[in-house]
């Protein structure tokens, strides 16, 4: 019996000989020369910047890591899209950065309007001295580029910085009602809650992620300001998405199903060229077929 024993283990002690072997091999290469990184590249933080016209300054965040081909010089260039009509400008230098012996380098970097129209030419012209007057839509993109011992090499990686309405950014809710059938319904949140309306162009604009006091990730309906009257046509559905119910209310086209808030006075655009405080008014909702209506209203203040 202690024989048959030890004629099984030998082939099991075997194999822990082996894999013991292989292990200590492992060791011993990974104790060898450190490997090197051969090529630089970089980690980018802000690859979308949004732009919206008199803001002063914005930032642009991204980390260099060097390699063996060590980078001494980074460069940055730009070109700008208008989205009138297409045409992209010529390319520039934007701004140069030199880079120290350190394997990481961060750079946070501060610049303006100014720095972003320095040298641009499209359409055949520079850019607007103001920058209220760059077409929502527009935009630069930045590509980056790295001088070395060997030439210049490209580096993966791009910035956009992307031209929005000035009326688009961050909005805080301070009025809010909602009527579910005639009745009214409290939706905690929703008041004093902060929505980000986004621009489409210079007079569309986006309601993201939430359907009044309801929230609805990932979704978005739209709203199109008249800037000559300054009123307001809402809901505009994104691909006939609606939160619920069988069809959109609108104020302009079916009043009379709003029995509980009121269209008069709502729907409309209050603009404040001092202090930035726009304000949007809102009144909208849906229908569910054998149910009724489901009332929205809603005024919104610009905050950033």
């Amino acid at each position: 019996m202690k024989y048959i024993i030890f004629k099984l283990l030998i082939p099991f002690m075997a194999l822990l000989l082996f894999s013991s072997c292989g292990e200590e091999d492992f060791v011993q290469y990974e104790q060898g020369p450190n490997q090197q990184i051969t090529d630089a590249s970089l980690q980018i933080a802000t690859s979308v910047i949004s732009f919206q016209g008199g803001t002063p300054s914005y930032n642009l965040k991204f980390d260099l890591i060097n390699g063996v081909k060590k980078v001494t010089k980074l460069n940055v260039y730009s070109i700008y899209t208008d989205a009138n009509t297409g045409n992209t400008s010529n390319e520039v230098l934007f701004k140069s950065y030199p880079v120290g012996n350190d394997a990481k380098t961060q750079f946070n970097e501060s610049f303006t309007y100014g720095d972003l129209k320095n040298g641009v030419m499209v359409n055949g012209g520079g850019l607007p001295a103001s920058d209220i007057e760059l077409a929502v839509g527009s935009g630069w993109k930045f590509r980056f580029e790295g001088e070395t011992a060997q030439g210049n090499v490209p580096l993966k990686g791009n910035v956009n910085v992307a031209v929005l309405s000035r009326f688009a950014g961050l909005y805080r809710v301070v009025e809010s009602s909602y009527f579910r059938i005639g009745v009214a319904t409290d939706l905690p949140g929703w008041q004093g809650g902060t929505r980000f309306i986004g621009s489409v162009d210079e007079n569309t604009f986006s309601y993201n992620d939430f359907w009044g006091g309801f929230a609805w990730t990932g979704s978005s309906f739209r709203f199109k300001i008249d800037l000559a009257n300054n009123t307001i046509q809402v809901p505009i559905l994104v691909n006939g998405a609606i939160f619920s119910g069988n069809r959109a209310l609108d104020c302009a086209v079916e009043p009379q199903t709003f029995t509980s808030v009121t269209c008069a006075g709502s729907n409309v655009f209050i603009k404040d060229d001092t202090n930035g405080k726009h304000t949007i008014k809102l009144t909208y909702g849906y229908f569910t077929d054998g149910s009724g209506s489901r009332e929205f209203s809603e005024v919104l203040e610009k905050i950033n």
